[in-house]
């Protein structure tokens, strides 16, 4: 473990505690577990995951730091700080988005144009169209097809109907498949049921956490039977996950359990065992998140705080301030710009 590493954990927590500190004191530790890997300097990964779990958690509090990814030198962080200002609707942040629909990277226009659109700027959505139906790379198209689906605009179902029918590539077509679940497309609903039963490599987790969405008693059903049949463990997981999004506890052992996973299937030849438990910890932590029950405080603190993954300690610092819920109004901690959760050899994104 690196030096930044053990800074971390002693600045943060201590050493070891069993149970979760005072409710201001724990969220003020979330929260700058966050602000801290905003400005990560080891992976953009995680100033990425940082910025999307800041808009979600802290509103408008992140803002300025999220829009300091805005000038950020990888295009996955400049992809994901648009995003979530869009999300958020920081209206003071829109001349730095406009800046970016001429960004070199064709992801980071699709997601200004996202973000200008929620900001109440909706000039730029043929060339979106245009990104969804005729980018040459297939990313490309995903994530416009991802952000149109973001926008729960019943007009946009023709375009994400015709990338089902006719885009070559596999991802795009499952991106504008949900898009369209989302917008209650019972075909696209359908599909969704199928690939929980028989969808092969990432497909599968990905309709379990696509039926989450999708408000109906048949989702329900189908998520219950995959969490304890699914034939591995991420699987069921995200069908807890599913679950916890329909407001139910079914997996909240199973979840619990997982926080300390640690059976990497070390025979994988592409996938480290440090990526497999990354997923697995990752995934349990955000579907407690999910579930709004306290009683997993204790565990998510000690997650965030003793994990040597930056990925995980993200993860679990967003749930404990999804758990704790809105805080009453007060100046936010600060992260000074050295500052970083610790490294750990994460993966590149």
């Amino acid at each position: 473990m690196s030096v930044a590493a053990v800074s971390l954990v002693v600045g943060l927590a201590g050493v070891g505690c069993a149970s979760a500190p005072p409710e201001i004191e724990l969220r003020e530790r979330a929260a700058l577990c966050l602000h801290r890997g905003m400005r990560f300097p080891g992976n953009p990964a995680v100033r990425a995951q940082s910025m999307e779990a800041a808009a979600e958690v802290l509103d408008g509090d992140a803002a300025g730091l999220i829009a300091e990814g805005l000038r950020d030198e990888h295009a996955g962080v400049r992809f994901a700080a648009c995003m979530a200002l869009g999300r958020i609707q920081d209206h003071g942040s829109t001349d730095a988005i406009r800046n970016l629909v001429g960004d070199p990277d064709a992801s980071v226009r699709v997601a200004a144009f996202y973000a200008l659109e929620r900001l109440g700027e909706f000039s730029y959505r043929q060339a979106w169209a245009d990104a969804l139906q005729n980018a040459p790379d297939a990313g490309v198209r995903r994530n416009a097809a991802m952000t149109l689906g973001l926008l729960g605009n019943p007009k946009v179902a023709p375009l994400l109907k015709r990338s089902v029918a006719e885009d070559n590539d596999d991802g795009v077509r499952l991106q504008a498949v949900e898009a369209l679940a989302l917008l209650g497309d019972p075909d696209a609903q359908a599909r969704f049921v199928r690939d929980a039963f028989g969808g092969i490599g990432y497909r599968q987790p990905f309709a379990l956490l696509a039926l989450g969405r999708v408000r109906d008693e048949e989702s329900i059903s189908v998520l219950q039977t995959r969490m304890v049949n699914a034939p591995y463990l991420e699987a069921k997981l995200a069908a807890a996950r599913g679950l916890a999004m329909h407001g139910r506890l079914d997996g909240f052992d199973l979840a619990m359990q997982s926080l300390t996973w640690a059976a990497p299937d070390a025979s994988l030849p592409d996938d480290p065992p440090e990526n497999q438990i990354m997923r697995v910890r990752s995934m349990a932590a955000m579907t407690l998140g999910d579930m709004r029950d306290r009683r997993a405080l204790p565990a998510l603190y000690r997650c965030m705080e003793m994990s040597d993954d930056p990925r995980i300690q993200v993860a679990a610092a967003r749930s404990i301030l999804r758990l704790l819920g809105p805080a009453e109004p007060r100046a936010p901690a600060s992260a000074a710009p050295g500052s970083t959760p610790h490294q750990s050899g994460a993966a590149p994104m």
